[in-house]
């Protein structure tokens, strides 16, 4: 779960250098392939490509953004609803605290996939939870938006792979 909650930090950080290296390099595909126990390719857009479909599916749009980033709003509707409280009481049981230099709300699903990364190797159990009440419903509610509106193909691509991987790995489906 460790690896899943990597993947997920990277692929909903705004995109930067780190990221272009990650797919001109392959290492997240190959990170997806083992999560998933099979190869794995994903579209290699442009950087450009990159950066003007995630500003565009997940910052601003001129048509409304379809997939906001925050795993509580997934669930709730709103910012700071309930969802977000919970999850800040999951982050304290696993030990974790948002800082007040934290450059985004806590549960951005970047904030969301570093804390299953770093809360992986001692609470495991924790981790699944974020993973079945937190990223799998921002999943459900958002995927097939991402997928209609992403018109490069890799985030609607990787949205498809995460999904699979929480049913997996978590034991959640869509059903």
């Amino acid at each position: 779960m460790e690896l899943l909650g990597w993947v997920t930090a990277s692929l909903f950080a705004p995109p930067g250098e780190a990221l272009w290296r990650e797919l001109q390099g392959g290492t997240l595909e190959e990170a997806f392939s083992e999560l998933k126990g099979s190869p794995v390719a994903l579209p290699r857009p442009s950087f450009a490509e990159l950066q003007a479909a995630y500003t565009a599916l997940f910052v601003t749009n001129p048509q409304g953004v379809p997939a906001p980033p925050y795993a509580g709003y997934a669930r709730d509707g709103e910012l700071l609803g309930p969802s977000y409280h919970r999850l800040l009481e999951l982050y304290r049981e696993g030990g974790l605290e948002v800082r007040e230099s934290w450059r985004d709300l806590p549960d951005h699903l970047a904030a969301l996939g570093e804390a299953m990364a770093l809360l992986a190797p001692k609470r495991p159990d924790l981790v699944e939870r974020l993973a079945r009440e937190f990223l799998h419903p921002w999943l459900q509610r958002f995927g097939e938006a991402v997928k209609a509106h992403d018109p490069t193909g890799f985030y609607a691509g990787a949205v498809n792979l995460l999904a699979e991987v929480i049913h997996e790995k978590a034991g959640v489906s869509d059903a």
